[in-house]
């Protein structure tokens, strides 16, 4: 019986994890971890960075545990939107003679 009680914590815990995504709190404690590998983060955008000339925009969103930037693939979302991000993490990205630190870089959407 404790078996199968503990099966189902796990698979909880896993199906927990895939369907919310990752914190921002965990890829900013184990950057090394999740370089350029593939996330799911969900947040509010926080703020807005556009560089016009370079056709570039850039949105931070905040989980509550933590604020990461994010680089859309395409539509630029409005400050207090909730938005879902599936991305590549790049760490240490440097756009517009700015350093990002940690940085989402969203997937094509098809």
């Amino acid at each position: 019986m404790k078996a199968i009680y503990w099966l189902l914590v796990i698979f909880s815990l896993i199906f927990m994890n895939c369907a919310g995504g990752i914190k921002i709190a965990d890829l900013e404690a184990q950057p090394g971890k999740y370089n350029e590998k593939e996330v799911k983060v969900k947040g509010e955008v926080v703020q807005t960075f556009a560089v016009p000339i370079l056709s570039q925009s850039l949105v931070k969103i905040d989980d509550g545990t933590g604020q990461i930037w994010v680089k859309p693939d395409n539509k630029v979302p409005f400050k207090g939107d909730k938005i879902t991000v599936n991305g590549t993490l790049k760490v240490g990205l440097t756009i517009a003679n700015q350093n990002l630190g940690l940085i989402i870089v969203e997937k094509e959407k098809k």
